[in-house]
């Protein structure tokens, strides 16, 4: 089942130059450093906003596009698929440097070949 938004990402080819944008410009907290792959910012309103030089090679989408959330995600894809959504990419683990599970994600088309991202959260990081 889908449980919410659970983050916007934003494609960047300089990542360092987005982090300072968006947090010493916009103002926004960083929650969350990656390196040179991801990082997350807090927006006023407690959402997710990440900044994101990996995910636009697996979809070639220069635009931002939306990850919501799964208690399930083997499942949600199986059900999305059987409804006739195009699976871009099966569900992969992210994982950090040492190995430890971060999320499961998965890409699935929209009719107009936009991304959209299935997302569910490793669950030693829920809080």
């Amino acid at each position: 089942m889908l449980t919410k938004i659970a983050f916007i990402a934003h494609p960047t080819k300089d990542i360092a130059r987005s982090k300072k944008f968006f947090g010493e410009v916009l103002g926004l907290k960083l929650t969350g450093d990656y390196g040179d792959m991801w990082a997350e910012f807090e927006t006023p309103d407690g959402q997710t906003l990440a900044l994101d030089t990996y995910s636009p090679k697996i979809v070639d989408s220069p635009s931002p596009y939306m990850a919501l959330e799964t208690d399930d995600i083997e499942a949600e894809v199986a059900r999305l698929r059987e409804g006739g959504a195009t699976v871009a990419r099966d569900t992969w683990a992210n994982k950090d440097g040492e190995g430890n599970e971060l999320c499961r994600m998965a890409l699935l088309l929209d009719p107009d070949g936009n991304p959209l991202m299935l997302h569910q959260m490793a669950e030693h990081r829920k809080s």
